[in-house]
């Protein structure tokens, strides 16, 4: 199982249909091909070699594609980087994958100055925008334009494929490696349960690439021969005019997004007909909001997914459980045919139906490893499971409900926030002796980051003196929404912060 296999099948059968879209640029599946391979020619003149890690700090775009397909290609491993970050998260990653070439487009070009000097070991910038090419970057269309397709090296089975970081217990994003046969065997088992991409159609990117989710539904539609239109950013409007303009058919959102469509007041002025499918996930959506986006989108089907980054999609609730409703929309659905999920006491047991306990799954769909971080790991993968770090149960029909999380982790708008590293980032001001961060119900983004401080003694700082801080260090969407301050937190007779007594006294 190797990622570039869709492209020869397409090339092949569907030469002269549309591959990409990306504002007013069209590239059929012909063109799309030659330029991966006329990249990959490049990136190997450039050093690249197989295992390499590749950067790619951009928004979506059909450049990002190719830079996805020309990595693997040459039997590279991609790193997309997420474009919320702050420079110190940015260069982290850099430093901690060993990436000596990225990829970056206009938005971020001007961070490059700051990466190099942070990170010595970057020797290779590429711009992939469609701005000049900044002094001392190469431009992407060059490195096209000037270099002969290469063979397809056809990496595949368990070499390395993505480089995902993502938040950390420990405060320090860590990167999450996951091979060829583990990303296609999550994506076919989320393919065969969803049901959601037709040959032919045309997928709406609207999701960052730099999310699990958004990378299997981008490469789903790949897979069954179709069209890509990628939108750099997410507005509604912007969505709802590509949706009418292009005729999608298919798209991945998350809660926040499905809001602010349905919060969007000219809605119904848009031919949104024929978008067929709509699957959601990233994080729990209200019957309220369901509800609102069926009735603002009435031709689609809607279906939900769970999973993680080291695992991809693990469990789909599908169209018809949402046609018929009732209890069973608050479950996370069943697992897909290529997962095998369970839940454990703290034994590692396996408990029947009803017994709430940790979520673990096992499969080819399971990451290979925390990169470089093997205590992580094997903490993680223990007695042959992937333990997720969710609690929950399954019912008598093997529909899983997810009850609690037992990582101290916040979904804000489809983003995953550790507590840990919004607290380090706290922490670090000179007024602050002690914190906590949770997260509260919010009606537009879910859950909302919200932080609970106990000052030093003769010190003072605002919420927005704080907030401000926290910008310096993590990403803003990390950043506290709301900060309450304290003069004690609760604590535990071993000195632990008994943050469920805070969850539930505060909202």
């Amino acid at each position: 199982m190797y990622l570039t296999q869709c492209l020869h099948r397409a090339l092949q059968q569907f030469p002269d249909r549309p591959m990409t879209v990306c504002g007013e640029r069209v590239r059929t599946t012909r063109e799309s091909v030659d330029r991966v391979a006329r990249l990959a020619a490049a990136l190997q003149d450039l050093g690249v070699r197989p295992g390499d890690r590749i950067g790619i700090l951009a928004l979506n775009s059909d450049r990002v594609h190719e830079a996805f397909f020309a990595t693997w290609w040459s039997a590279a491993a991609a790193q997309p980087m997420n474009v919320r970050w702050s420079p110190a998260e940015l260069a982290h990653a850099v430093q901690d994958s060993g990436t000596e070439l990225l990829l970056v487009d206009d938005a971020f070009a001007p961070l490059v100055p700051d990466l190099r000097e942070r990170c010595p070991g970057l020797r290779t910038v590429v711009h992939c925008g469609d701005g000049p090419t900044p002094d001392g970057l190469l431009a992407f269309e060059d490195l096209v334009a000037r270099s002969a397709p290469v063979p397809d090296l056809r990496a595949g089975g368990e070499d390395l494929a993505l480089l995902l970081y993502t938040g950390g217990t420990t405060g320090v994003p860590k990167g999450v490696a996951i091979a060829h046969r583990g990303l296609l065997s999550a994506l076919l088992g989320s393919m065969l349960a969803l049901g959601t991409v037709e040959t032919g159609g045309t997928t709406l990117v609207p999701a960052p690439l730099f999310h699990v989710a958004a990378l299997c539904s981008w490469y789903a539609q790949t897979v069954m021969g179709g069209t890509q239109v990628f939108l750099p950013a997410f507005t509604p409007a912007g969505f709802l005019d590509a949706v009418q303009r292009h005729r999608a058919t298919t798209c991945i959102l998350v809660p926040t997004m499905v809001q602010l469509i349905c919060d969007q007041e000219d809605v119904e002025r848009y031919d949104l007909s024929s978008l067929r499918s709509i699957t959601y996930g990233g994080a729990s959506s209200s019957d309220a909001l369901l509800e609102r986006a069926m009735k603002a989108l009435p031709g689609a089907a809607f279906s939900q997914g769970y999973g993680m980054t080291e695992t991809g999609v693990l469990t789909v609730l599908g169209r018809e459980e949402h046609r018929v409703g009732g209890p069973r929309l608050r479950s996370a659905g069943r697992a897909t045919p290529t997962v095998e999920l369970a839940v454990v006491d703290p034994a590692g047991e396996l408990l029947p139906a009803g017994g709430v306990g940790e979520v673990v799954t096992r499969g080819d769909h399971v990451m290979l490893g925390y990169w470089r971080r093997p205590q992580e790991t094997a903490e993680s993968l223990r007695d042959g499971w992937m333990h997720t770090g969710d609690a929950g149960y399954l019912d008598e029909d093997g529909y899983l409900y997810l009850v609690d999380r037992l990582k101290d982790m916040i979904i804000s708008g489809g983003e995953n926030v550790y507590s840990a590293e919004v607290e380090n980032a706290l922490a670090a001001h000179p007024a602050v002796a002690s914190c906590a961060v949770i997260g509260v119900p919010d009606p537009q983004w879910g859950e909302r980051v919200h932080a609970i401080v106990v000052l030093r003694p003769g010190h003072t700082a605002t919420a927005d003196e704080l907030r401000t801080h926290t910008r310096t260090l993590i990403a803003g969407y990390k950043t506290p929404r709301t900060i309450e301050f304290t003069d004690t937190l609760p604590m535990s007779a071993a000195g632990k912060i008994l943050k469920r007594r805070l969850r539930d006294t505060t909202r």
